[in-house]
């Protein structure tokens, strides 16, 4: 019931933490007489430390690091007291967050890996457990940035369907909870980590956000303006994610007599590359996609290259100098809407459909085109897959 708007600090003129007096708020005393108590410790750690350095006594680096440990554990202690003992103030609740939640045991009867996924499952699905989701001033600390980032970066698998699974399951527990920072802040953080990511199809859980979220009016902070962009974007990455049926096209082949439909192609792998003859880098790349293909058993894959300009001359001329033996289309009188289906900006753009046609791989570089086609034959038990070599014993 203490008025928080009104209290005060007395210092000396070299501020020193452990001169520092606070007045009129219990909850910056308990703030400052824990901080004068890890400051203490802090200063006898860094003497062990400055020992650790320059000891050359192997013994002793051990007694060290054990003495580093205790002190960093009663300091982890003394924070957790202060959370059991205050749950109703600020400072209990982001000492709570700050505690690391530990792995219980694996049942005895699952093998190492077995047990290492089912310890990390317990982790990922109980990771929040020490956060109060209705404080929002949880988000002003650098704790609930911090928790969030290590979560994304050692919890999130590189698979765009479980992404979207974690995505949702956090979006829903703060939203349950109650705090609409914690919620503008995680959502926009993550629309940030899916834009900047580096995972394959990963396009995807960034297509969910702002579909689901953006589109559908949660995030409500947002103006109409940034709202219909990120719907609009959100229709262009739609016919090109991962796991959907790729656009089909019917393109005319270099004598444009007749045209060929990327549908009918029967292999159980194909490979869809959008190139141009004066694209710097599709010159470098096409001749390596051209020797994987006269390699390439034929009744395995095949490619679907669009050209995706109008010089027809050049074209052709191209194709006849480098020996491109695959099936060469050009997306001549306007007759498939390509641009659009596949929101082509730059070149080469390369995609590796299954034999449903369905993308699985997008945007990956000539050199790649093999092993992602061999994946996908292993996969669809084509071809055996190549098992790891292990050295004798």
């Amino acid at each position: 019931d203490e008025d928080q708007t009104k209290y005060y600090f007395e210092t000396d003129t070299l501020l020193d933490p452990s001169s520092m007096i606070t007045k009129g708020s219990y909850e910056n005393k308990l703030f400052f007489d824990f901080t004068k108590y890890a400051s203490a410790k802090g200063k006898i750690a860094s003497g062990y430390q400055n020992e650790m350095k320059s000891t050359e006594d192997e013994a002793r680096k051990e007694e060290l690091t054990k003495i580093l440990m205790d002190m960093s554990a009663d300091i982890s202690v003394k924070r957790e007291e202060i959370s059991v003992k205050y749950p109703e103030l600020f400072i209990g609740r982001l000492y709570k967050a700050m505690l690391e939640v530990v792995a219980i045991d694996a049942p005895e009867d699952l093998g190492k890996d077995e047990a290492r996924e089912y310890q990390y499952m317990w982790l990922r699905n109980h990771y929040w457990d020490n956060v109060d989701m209705s404080e929002d001033g949880l988000v002003r600390s650098p704790v609930f940035h911090g928790k969030l980032s290590y979560y994304m970066d050692n919890f999130m698998p590189p698979i765009p369907d479980t992404a979207i699974l974690m995505t949702d399951a956090l979006m829903n527990k703060i939203e349950k909870g109650g705090s609409d920072i914690q919620y503008k802040y995680t959502l926009q953080y993550l629309l940030d980590y899916f834009q900047k990511s580096k995972y394959m199809c990963f396009d995807k859980p960034l297509h969910h956000i702002a579909q689901n979220y953006y589109c559908e009016g949660k995030a409500y902070w947002s103006d109409s303006a940034f709202k219909d962009k990120m719907c609009t974007e959100a229709g262009k990455m739609a016919p090109t994610l991962c796991d959907v049926i790729a656009p089909d096209m019917n393109m005319p082949d270099t004598s444009f007599k007749r045209t060929v439909r990327m549908s009918e192609i029967t292999t159980p792998v194909t490979v869809l590359i959008f190139w141009d003859i004066n694209c710097g880098h599709c010159k470098k790349e096409m001749p390596i996609v051209s020797q994987y293909y006269d390699s390439a058993n034929k009744e395995q894959v095949q490619i679907y290259a669009v050209y995706t300009q109008g010089d027809w001359e050049g074209w052709k001329e191209r194709i006849k100098d480098e020996e491109f033996k695959f099936i060469n289309v050009g997306a001549a009188f306007g007759i498939d809407q390509f641009r659009k289906n596949y929101n082509i900006k730059t070149t080469p753009q390369i995609y590796v459909l299954d034999k449903d046609k369905k993308i699985k791989f997008k945007k990956i570089a000539a050199k790649d085109i093999k092993s992602t086609v061999n994946f996908l034959l292993e996969e669809q038990g084509i071809i055996e897959k190549k098992e790891e070599k292990t050295e004798a014993n």
